[in-house]
């Protein structure tokens, strides 16, 4: 959990939006459908290629035209943003250490455990909610050409994720 709460803190300090994950069913041999089936990680939905992390704006402000009070508003929204995700970080690490304790035992409390888990997820939905705001916010700063010149700018597919296999 700490590692996952530091990479989310991380992604959005570099401009960049964690993948938001799927839910995930139960395993074959639990009778749900075919979600843990080898092969490569599932990459991030399809919405996110609808807005603009902020590093592809700050790296093509010029290229879009960007103006100062857009700029300003955006510097802005990552402020405030940065500001709320140190906060949701501190109680994230405290909640994710007294979970780790309330599993130390060889037997522990389910209810409790389950209780503490549901706080962590709560912590992370509220990450991934700001992360997601920001998003929002630079959209709506940039006009209709701006956001054009943005997608055509944009590699098809996210860095980092592999794409499908190749047809046979």
């Amino acid at each position: 959990m700490i590692h996952l709460s530091r990479s989310l803190l991380i992604a959005v300090l570099l401009g960049s939006v964690a993948p938001v994950q799927g839910q995930m069913g139960p395993p074959h041999d639990m009778g749900g459908p075919g979600v843990l089936e080898p092969g490569p990680p599932p990459g991030p939905p399809a919405f996110l290629m609808q807005v603009f992390p902020p590093r592809v704006v700050m790296e093509h402000q010029q290229e879009i035209g960007l103006r100062p009070a857009q700029i300003d508003a955006i510097k802005h929204a990552m402020s405030e943003t940065q500001q709320q995700l140190v906060d949701l970080q501190w109680r994230l690490e405290a909640e994710s250490e007294a979970l780790g304790k309330l599993l130390e035992p060889d037997h522990v409390d389910e209810a409790a455990v389950l209780a503490k888990l549901g706080q962590v997820t709560s912590i992370e939905q509220q990450v991934k909610k700001v992360n997601f705001t920001l998003l929002v916010r630079i959209k709506n700063q940039l006009d209709a050409d701006q956001q054009a010149k943005l997608r055509a700018l944009r590699p098809a597919r996210f860095p980092g994720v592999p794409g499908p296999p190749p047809p046979p």
